[in-house]
C-alpha cells in the first residue's frame, strides 16, 4: 500500500492526515485532466 503525499496548491505545504482540505479537479472535454489538493483555509494566508 503506497501513501501519496498531498501538497497544497496555494501554500505548497504538506497536507497532514488531520488537516481539512479540498480536491480541485480540472475536467477538459469531459475527461479528468488533473487534480490538486488545497487546504480549506491555508495557514498563514488569510484574506481580509
Amino acid at each position: 500500500m503506497t501513501e501519496s503525499k498531498k501538497t497544497c496548491l496555494r501554500c505548497k505545504r504538506d497536507i497532514g492526515d488531520g488537516d481539512l482540505h479540498k480536491i480541485v479537479i480540472y475536467v477538459v472535454q469531459d475527461r479528468l485532466s488533473e487534480h490538486h489538493y488545497e487546504h480549506i483555509e491555508c495557514p498563514g494566508r488569510f484574506t481580509v
